[in-house]
């Protein structure tokens, strides 16, 4: 059986339209709650210095853009990731429970 997998990508803009961000998830269908990984974007720069531990110090408004805009890609990822389930013949359910794919017993065990 071929299971589909997915890539989704999206930028996170300004007002202006600068791309200040950009965030990644990959999806299996596998059961799994989605990651998203945000990085910034080539040539903009929001970091603003780093706290003694290394913790980068982002522009306020710049975080708070980011991290709503995480929030809204995470119920995007979640979504597609049920749906990708259904289509893999994996119980969508699992998607909201962090680590619940890995308590399902398919091996008989």
């Amino acid at each position: 059986m071929t299971e589909k997998n997915v890539v989704l990508k999206k930028d996170v803009k300004k007002a202006d339209g600068t791309v200040i961000a950009v965030m990644v998830a990959y999806l299996t269908g596998d059961g799994s709650t989605p990651v998203i990984q945000t990085s910034g974007a080539p040539n903009y720069h929001s970091v603003i210095g780093y706290k003694d531990d290394g913790t980068p110090i982002i522009n306020h408004e710049d975080d708070m853009l980011i991290e709503n805009a995480q929030q809204n890609f995470m119920a995007e990822a979640i979504k597609e990731q049920k749906k990708l389930c259904v289509e893999n013949g994996v119980d969508p359910d699992l998607v909201n429970i962090l680590d619940a794919e890995k308590k399902v017993d398919t091996n008989n065990e």
